[in-house]
């Protein structure tokens, strides 16, 4: 039974906690590795797709980690790029992050993405990994998504324990992200007390690597929405 939502936003750092009971824990077949731990192939390919609604799932390019960083291992039609992004995991947090790029966030975003995934798989550190991602927007290898578009959440965030095999679908539920970089909480009205005085409200997340220059707006999917990833 889904209990009530607890969020903890501190708007200074552009983070966002949110604590809820969702599915149960369910095992995922780990593969060990020197430096990230990997899951099966066909189970992350499963769990990266889960992040798209059902119409683009079946044309979408899909990406899978391996100990070399990230592989493609299907070529889409549709211009979206589905991958289980683990950014974050070089800061301490093991939540698996199922995405889902349209064509002007796999033109910007994900080249980020993949960068930092090769990074991961060289074992490089926190500090390291941003560093060069930074050097790469200042260079001009990265840029700024250009337009509107949106990245697919609806698989939620995955909390994954690289020791047991285990996940959760417990840290975030399924949401839309909406390109904006630049763009802080004061841009659109949100506060602290705002979004406890109204639950649901969108906000601005800029905690990816990248910072203000891969910012999202984040708007909470549906019922039906979440519940069509199965």
């Amino acid at each position: 039974m889904l209990r009530s939502a607890l969020v903890t936003i501190a708007l200074g750092l552009h983070l966002c906690v949110l604590v809820y009971a969702g599915n149960p824990k369910t095992a995922v077949a780990v593969i060990p590795t020197d430096t990230q731990p990997l899951i099966n192939r066909e189970q992350e390919i499963e769990l990266a797709l889960k992040a798209a609604p059902v119409h683009l799932r079946k044309d979408a390019t899909v990406f899978v980690f391996t100990k070399n960083g990230y592989e493609k291992v299907r070529t889409g039609s549709n211009g979206f790029n589905c991958m289980v992004n683990r950014d974050g995991i070089q800061n301490g947090n093991n939540a698996l992050l199922p995405t889902c790029w349209d064509p002007e966030g796999s033109r910007t975003i994900l080249p980020v993405m993949l960068r930092v995934g090769e990074l991961l798989a060289q074992n490089k550190s926190a500090a390291e990994i941003k560093r060069d991602i930074d050097e790469g927007f200042a260079q001009g290898r990265f840029h700024s998504p250009a337009k509107a578009g949106i990245a697919y959440m609806l698989a939620g965030d995955i909390q994954f324990d690289p020791k047991t095999g285990q996940t959760s679908s417990t840290v975030f539920p399924p949401h839309y992200m909406l390109y904006a970089p630049g763009v802080t909480n004061a841009d659109i009205g949100v506060t602290g007390a705002a979004l406890k005085q109204t639950p649901g409200l969108p906000f601005v997340y800029s905690g990816y690597s990248g910072d203000t220059r891969t910012a999202y707006i984040i708007v909470p999917a549906n019922q039906s929405a979440g519940h069509a990833m199965h």
